[in-house]
């Protein structure tokens, strides 16, 4: 099999965050909380940077310069493939407790994480500020309360503080990318990973390494070209016709989770794989993209947090 490296810098424009609240009122949440969070921090990002007040994005002058745009509604973008080029990757993705509590009480704390891309990182301070007026206003159907306590970025070396006195500190805010990669790895999948084929999701018995890999290439090729400085320059149809020979083992559970539209106003059933995937003799160019991809996720409803996995490598 060609072991042909994709060409990427030393560095890519990548950061994890963490934001903690301390509770001032009881929080009630859905089991997975990346959707309510997601539905908060768009009403309080327009409200913090919508100059125009107008009802849609769409047709605004100010839409080419306003965070809110850039970061919530990006425009379409004729660089992209045709499964991106309509709705172009959002440059965030809210990573919610995985631990299924529902419930936190007054003076807990409640963290959640957040990946920022490319030029969103510069964002981070509106960003902040968005969470914590949402935070003031009252989230979930409780309307709990919380005062933004601290501000962490993941560093290789852990957690780094960044917040003191009400002000985010200079920090590094990018991913070094490894010298080396493991020919085999385990995939840990955490949350509902769901990966469509001609717009039906697939189930366990449907899904293949084959179709998974070459959603990561594409995933992380749109990604590159919309937020990083550089398009990745590959071969993709042959990196996408070698995804279907690598030998693979996976250990999947279907999850269901459900999260409230205030758009539709009803429960919406989502679900995906959970488990683990094994992949052996990787060709380099998949082992950096799955390593990537514990930070840009897989498939569907990335943006508040599904398809995140991390990666163990087979010893």
């Amino acid at each position: 099999m060609h072991h042909q490296a994709l060409k990427l810098p030393a560095e890519l424009p990548i950061a994890r965050y963490r934001l903690d609240f301390t509770l001032e009122s009881e929080l009630r949440l859905p089991e997975y909380a990346g959707s309510t969070l997601r539905g908060v921090f768009g009403h309080a990002l327009r409200r913090a940077a919508c100059m125009t007040r107008q009802k849609e994005c769409g047709g605004c002058p100010l839409q080419e310069s306003c965070p809110y745009a850039r970061i919530f509604a990006p425009p379409a973008d004729e660089r992209l493939s045709s499964s991106f080029r309509q709705t172009p990757p959002q440059p965030y993705i809210i990573e919610a407790p995985e631990n299924k509590q529902t419930g936190y009480d007054k003076g807990e704390t409640f963290s959640f994480e957040m990946v920022l891309l490319g030029r969103a990182r510069h964002q981070l301070p509106l960003i902040a500020h968005s969470f914590k007026q949402a935070f003031q206003h009252g989230v979930g159907p409780a309307k709990g309360q919380g005062i933004l306590s601290n501000i962490a970025v993941e560093t290789p070396h852990g957690w780094q503080n960044i917040f003191s006195d009400g002000h985010i500190q200079p920090h590094p805010n990018t991913l070094i990318l490894p010298k080396s990669y493991p020919e085999a790895c385990t995939l840990h999948i955490r949350t509902p990973l769901r990966l469509q084929s001609q717009g039906s999701v697939l189930g366990i018995h449907r899904i293949q390494a084959g179709i998974l890999l070459r959603q990561l290439m594409r995933r992380t090729s749109a990604i590159a070209t919309r937020h990083w400085e550089a398009p990745i320059e590959a071969d993709f149809g042959k990196l996408a016709a070698a995804a279907d020979r690598i030998p693979n083992h996976a250990k999947l559970q279907w999850q269901d989770w459900i999260r409230y539209s205030n758009r539709q106003q009803q429960k919406m059933t989502l679900g995906g794989i959970t488990g683990t995937w094994r992949f052996d003799h990787l060709p380099l160019s998949f082992a950096q993209l799955l390593y990537i991809g514990q930070w840009l996720h897989i498939g569907k409803e990335t943006v508040f947090g599904l398809g995140r996995y991390t990666l163990a490598e087979v010893k």
